[in-house]
Order: structure tokens, then sequence, then C-alpha cells
């Protein structure tokens, strides 16, 4: 039922890609317009997902969730009738709150139901399922697309909340701590400001001009509200992220692993969905069964890597991963240059190779760093940098392809992305065999 929830938010963020021409045709919508459609969720989702995690901690974990169903349910079924882009863009950022409220629950409950010898397999299949939804969102919404219009894309949602809801309420126990922190509005506050001032740089930057003063405005205002954050957070008796944990080794190679394949993974999918509708002439079925094998590819790898960690460590072969997500940019890059839709398959079958192996290893490093009392928390930041990350990520690759330059173009930023969080990676773990984080316990196959 975890699995079920998880699913239905994650693969909110790329099912709609296939359908980005199609809402562009309906709704007479620019290049900002389409970002800010695709964006919002995931600010809206990476701005509330860490305060309503300590939210859930204290104040119960079950009950969360079962409100994030049921406020994303009734929200994607506003969204499939929106008849704007402003219409539209709104629905989505409600059902980025119910997502916020749901997806916490979804790992921090792992903690309270398995032991914890069994919590390292649980996690696995916990993100293998994230990383199956991510990259099979293309194929589901390009198969209802070649029968619905485009609003069946969150119509969908509807009856899976509803099932998911039901199975909530019988199969999940109560689970909350209540001697775990109260929640620090501040930290909360400037952090989505701060994520929310730097989409609107990035996002407004190609139309409005990079020196007009919004764009400007609004850069400075981002890097001087997560200055604040930070300083709060420093401060603060009830951070979001306590400071032993924030200064765990664990905690920071597991942010740069997730950060780096999800800005990678999400604007390449942004791009590759819309130059295969566009140049290459395919349909959204068409394209979306041109990710299939990244897919599949990506459920194997997730199943594989616990084998893999409990040999290497966990930051090892989260390098590993983000190579291979580095090199599928630089190989998806060459392939739209060239016009080549066999060089971007394999561009996308190498890249969930690479989601498939590091993904796990970025969660259980940030699970592995923080207190029980705290798994909650920890969660948080867990899809936080997962959906920031992705918001950014569609952002930043969307404003390099609406300034006109080609396809090809935005894809080497998101090669970049992955090769740096490799580096970082790299300084951040300990070069031993077995690592000082809890290895992942062997994962049977499927």
């Amino acid at each position: 039922m975890l699995c079920l929830a998880l699913g239905m938010v994650v693969i909110d963020n790329t099912i709609l890609n296939v359908a980005i021409p199609r809402i562009a045709q309906d709704l007479h919508s620019g290049q900002s317009g389409l970002e800010w459609i695709t964006s919002a969720y995931g600010l809206v989702l990476s701005g509330l997902l860490l305060p309503l995690a300590v939210v859930g901690d204290r104040r119960g974990r079950h009950a969360l969730l079962l409100v994030g169903l049921v406020v994303f349910g009734l929200a994607s079924g506003l969204a499939a009738l929106a008849g704007s882009v402003l219409q539209l863009t709104l629905c989505r950022g409600l059902m980025g709150v119910g997502g916020a409220c749901a997806m916490p629950g979804t790992l921090s409950l792992l903690g309270s139901i398995f032991p914890e010898h069994e919590r390292g397999r649980a996690i696995a299949i916990w993100s293998g399922v994230a990383g199956v939804a991510a990259a099979a969102g293309p194929l589901v919404g390009g198969l209802l697309l070649a029968h619905f219009w485009w609003g069946s894309v969150f119509l969908v949602n509807v009856p899976i909340a509803a099932v998911a809801i039901v199975a909530a309420i019988v199969l999940v126990p109560p689970s909350r701590d209540p001697g775990s922190p109260t929640l620090d509005p501040l930290s909360s506050l400037t952090w989505w400001a701060s994520l929310t001032a730097a989409l609107v740089a990035i996002i407004e930057g190609p139309t409005q001009g990079w020196r007009s003063p919004l764009v400007l405005g609004a850069g400075a205002a981002a890097v001087v509200l997560f200055l604040l954050f930070r300083r709060n957070e420093a401060r603060s008796a009830r951070p979001l992220v306590d400071a032993a944990t924030a200064r765990d080794p664990r905690m920071q190679a597991g942010v740069a692993t997730m950060a780096s394949v999800f800005f990678a993974f999400y604007g390449l999918q942004f791009v590759l969905t819309q130059w295969m509708q566009g140049p290459d002439r395919l349909s959204p079925f068409q394209a979306g069964v041109c990710f299939l094998p990244s897919a599949l590819v990506s459920v194997v790898a997730s199943l594989t890597t616990s084998r893999r960690v409990s040999r290497h460590g966990a930051g090892v072969v989260a390098i590993a991963g983000l190579v291979l997500v580095g090199v599928s940019g630089v190989g998806a890059t060459l392939a739209v240059h060239a016009g080549s839709r066999l060089g971007v398959i394999v561009a996308l079958i190498v890249a969930g190779a690479g989601i498939g192996t590091a993904a796990p290893c970025g969660s259980e490093l940030i699970m592995s760093s923080a207190p029980a009392a705290r798994s909650g928390s920890a969660a948080g930041v867990n899809e936080t940098v997962v959906e920031a990350a992705g918001a950014l990520g569609v952002a930043a690759l969307g404003s390099v392809l609406g300034a006109g330059a080609g396809f090809s173009w935005p894809l080497p930023l998101a090669a970049a992305a992955a090769f740096a969080g490799a580096a970082v990676v790299a300084r951040s773990v300990t070069w031993r065999r077995r690592p000082a984080s809890r290895p992942l316990p062997p994962t049977p196959g499927p």
C-alpha cells in the first residue's frame, strides 16, 4: 500500500511530460507557461515536504498520509477539468500539497513496520518503486493520450487514491513520536520562499531577459532567503534537520546523490519527450514506449543494488550510478544532435541503470544518518531533495530549450549535474570496503 501511494505521487512528476505538446495546443501556452505547469507540483511539494514530515513525526504519520491521499485525489480531478494555464498550474500546486502530506509517511512508516534487519530491503523496494514510477510516467501518459484527452493523465489518479485510502485505513498501523521536536515556522517559510524565488528567476529568464528587474530580484532573493534559512537552522532549537544529522557525511552524500540524479533525469525527460513528439514526429504513446526499456532496467538495477552495497558500500555504488547518469546525458546530447532515436533510447537505458543504482543508495545514506525519532524528518529531506531537484532540472533545461538554441543544447546540463554529484559524493564517503552506514541487505530478484 505504501508503494502504491508513493508510485501515484511520484509518477505525476513525469506522466505529464508526454501531454505537454497537447496541453500547449489546447490551452494556448508558451514555453514559460509549460514550465510553470510542470514545475508547480514539484515546487509546492518540495517546499512543504520537510515541514510536514516534522509534523507527521509529532502528530501522526498515518493520519497525515490519509489527508495527503484525499487532497491529492481531489486536486487530480480538478486538474483534469482545468480550462486555462493558470487553473492547471493552481491545481498542480494543490496536488503538491497532497503529495507533501502523503510522501513522508510512505518512507518513515517503513521504520515502524519493518525491523532493523529488514529495513534496508524495504527501502530498496521503496526506492525501486519510485524509480519505476518516474521512468514509467511517459509510457502510462502516452497510453492514456492514445485513447483520451490530456486531462486523463490526472483523472487516473482519482481511483488509485481511493484504493490507497482504503488500504491505508485497513493495513497501515498508527505511528508517531510525541517527543519529537515541533515545527520551526521561520525555517519552513525561508526554505520554500528561496526555492520559489529561484524557480521564478530560472523560468522567467529566457522570456523576461536575464537582466530584467524581475529575474535579478528573484535571483538575489533566492540567495538571501537561503542564507537566512541556513542561519536560522543553525540557531533554532527546533531545526527541520538537527545539527548532528546535517553534519553527518552520510546525509551530505545522500543529498548530493538524490539531487544530482533527479535534476538530471527530470530535465532529460522534459526535453526528450518534446523532441520525440516534435522533430522525431512520434505520437504520445510511441514516445512513452521509448521510455519502457529505461523503466525495466531501473527495476532490475534497484533490486540488485543491495548486493553491490554490501560488497563496496553505499557511497561507492552511488558514485557508479551517478557516472552512468552523466554518461547518459552525454549520449542523449550526441543522439539528439544526430537525430538518432535509437541512440536516445540507449541513452535512456543507461540513465535507468544509473537511477536504479544511485537512488536506493542515496535514500539509504539519508535515512541511516538520522535517529529513529527523526525518521520522518529524514524521509522529508530525501523527498524534498528529489522534488526540488526535479523542479529545478525542468526549469533549467526548459529555460535553455526556450531560448531557441535547439533540443541538444540543454542536455549537457544534465550530464554536468550528475558528474558534479559524483565528485561531491566522492569527497563525502569513507573509502573502505564496508562503510560506516548500514549496508542494504541482499534483495531477492523479482
